[in-house]
């Protein structure tokens, strides 16, 4: 069983969440923990930013009970495109806790999943996998209505003692503190979540060009201001056991 189980989520796209899943891979693979970023997203945009095949055999693979090879992009980070095959009648109607099942042997240090927006079944199956989970938002209203969705369906989880993750933390994505809008927002945030660990990543064009150019961020440029926040992020995400 891999030791970190994180679930990156977003009810809406657009917001920076496969940037961050992304991005907090890559900040583990370089403190030399084996990572796997597991794409639940039709679209497959993890494994074409982090340099990989996405039209390759991954995750709607796995969830059919074979074994996929996940693509290596470097010693330490790996990942298993998503694809359209998500979208299969039969893994739309797969049990919740399929995925769970189908990792539980996994040997990484960490499992990183990229959930899509606007699928709750993929979602679901990835919040029971995890242990933790990041919810990804940005000022847009309705960026925030679907963070609350995604955190009202973890605190039913968890009320209901269901298998998946036991903590969770808010991500405040592509934040510019010069924007009135990004400001007012940060607040909102704190009155509304006051009990809810509060992460953020500024708004940095060097993560765009590293997606753009399909190379991890901590490889293209780890010095950056988005890379510094990323590893706070991961920081949080690899923190959890000592605080079960």
């Amino acid at each position: 069983m891999s030791s970190y189980r994180i679930a990156v989520a977003a009810r809406k796209g657009g917001v920076g969440k496969t940037t961050i899943a992304c991005g907090i891979a890559s900040v583990l693979a370089s403190k030399k923990l084996r990572v796997l970023v597991i794409d639940l997203d039709p679209q497959s945009n993890a494994a074409f930013i982090l340099g990989g095949d996405p039209t390759q055999p991954g995750t709607a693979t796995l969830l059919s009970g074979q074994s996929p090879q996940p693509l290596a992009i470097d010693d330490y980070l790996a990942v298993l495109p998503g694809g359209p095959e998500l979208m299969n009648h039969a893994i739309q109607q797969l049990h919740p806790e399929e995925l769970a099942d189908a990792v539980a042997s996994f040997t990484y240090d960490a499992l990183v999943f990229d959930c899509p927006p606007g699928n709750e079944h993929l979602e679901r199956l990835a919040l029971l996998a995890a242990t933790s989970v990041l919810v990804v938002t940005d000022a847009h209203p309705l960026a925030l209505l679907g963070a609350e969705r995604v955190l009202e369906e973890l605190m039913r989880n968890q009320q209901k003692k269901r298998k998946g993750a036991a903590r969770w933390a808010l991500v405040q994505s592509r934040i510019d503190s010069r924007r009135t809008m990004d400001r007012e927002f940060e607040q909102a945030l704190a009155e509304n979540f006051p009990n809810i660990e509060r992460l953020r990543v500024r708004q940095d064009t060097q993560l765009s060009l590293a997606g753009a150019d399909r190379t991890p961020i901590m490889t293209y440029d780890p010095k950056s201001r988005g890379a510094t926040d990323l590893i706070a992020v991961a920081e949080w995400g690899i923190d959890e056991q000592t605080e079960e």
